[in-house]
């Protein structure tokens, strides 16, 4: 196992409400992490983006930055030019970034009732403002490939998709997985002067070469690792360690921690000791070499074990800090 000092580790996707920032700042300084992205839970909460800068300023100073996410509440004629005003404002005021949710692609619909595809032009504005302003668009389109298939006992993520059924889109009425990834890409290439943050490595961990090949044809794409380890560590871990090495500087730690989100049962989570465990458990993966492990999200992401990838030092230096720091401003 390497010797790290953590201190200065980037966690790039996090979901903190105002409410439980000392709670983590008090777990990001017992994990050793030095900085967080939050990435739209002001905007899912319904909290004004002023009112809670200022709450998380007073609690996490330099130590946090912030995504704010669009409002797909307004898709009157004219909505991209306005989600690209707004995010101006947004920027001047210190937000870092723009958080795009997974309901791109799948439920936001547009002022007539159709919906609004990831690379519908309407939102072109929106995504040349980020590459304008230097701000990266951290992006979830799809998801597991579990949640498109049938909802049957086949499915290795049934216990989780019973449990929370709005992940299930193996449904005729939604677009399928590898559609929305398509559209995902074709954003990707029409604007090269952004920078896209694919998150969940690209919401395709279950196939690496998909993830490579996007990574060597776009130039301006990344990948983050957020609640993805179950589906990372199925692979074999030298085609793994392969992967990260060859993408030491287009890859970000990301762990997709929730506090102060009701949708993800987040008073499960409110036990400090369990959620340094689960920053434990991200060590325990990329810096060791064990076999079949429990990973973060276990039992419920699926009930498999998975093989720790023992990443060297110079890799997990970019991994946990060097990528993000580049990437977004005032890290």
């Amino acid at each position: 196992m390497e010797t790290l000092n953590r201190r200065s580790v980037v966690d790039a996707h996090v979901h903190v409400a105002p409410d439980q920032a000392a709670l983590m700042l008090e777990i990001m300084d017992a994990a050793g992490l030095g900085a967080v992205v939050n990435a739209g839970i002001l905007e899912v909460r319904g909290i004004p983006f002023e009112d809670g800068m200022r709450a998380f300023e007073r609690v996490f100073g330099e130590r946090m930055r912030y995504f704010p996410t669009p409002d797909f509440g307004d898709t009157a004629p004219g909505f991209g030019e306005r989600m690209a005003e707004r995010l101006a404002r947004q920027v001047a005021r210190g937000a870092c970034g723009l958080k795009i949710f997974k309901e791109l692609g799948l439920r936001h619909r547009d002022a007539g009732g159709d919906l609004i595809p990831v690379d519908d032009p309407r939102l072109d504005p929106l995504w040349a403002k980020a590459g304008e302003l230097g701000v990266p668009v951290l992006i979830h389109t799809a998801d597991p490939l579990a949640f498109f298939r049938p909802l049957d006992e086949a499915n290795e993520r049934r216990e989780e998709l019973q449990r929370y059924p709005d992940w299930h889109f193996g449904k005729p009425e939604f677009p399928g997985h590898d559609t929305l990834l398509a559209q995902r890409n074709r954003v990707i290439e029409r604007h090269s002067g952004t920078v896209f943050i694919g998150a969940h490595l690209g919401n395709y961990p279950e196939d690496l070469s998909y993830v490579d090949a996007c990574l060597d044809r776009y130039p301006n794409f990344y990948v983050d690792t957020s609640a993805r380890i179950g589906e990372i560590g199925r692979h074999p871990a030298e085609e793994v360690r392969a992967f990260f090495r060859k993408h030491q500087d287009r890859t970000l730690f990301g762990s997709d921690l929730v506090l102060g989100w009701d949708v993800f049962d987040q008073g499960e989570r409110e036990d400090r000791s369990e959620v340094e465990a689960h920053y434990e458990d991200h060590w325990r993966f990329f810096e060791t070499d064990e076999r079949q492990i429990p990973y973060p999200g276990f039992p419920i992401q699926g009930r498999w074990g998975v093989d720790a990838i023992a990443l060297p030092s110079e890799v997990l230096e970019k991994l946990y800090a060097g990528n993000a720091r580049r990437l977004i401003p005032g890290l």
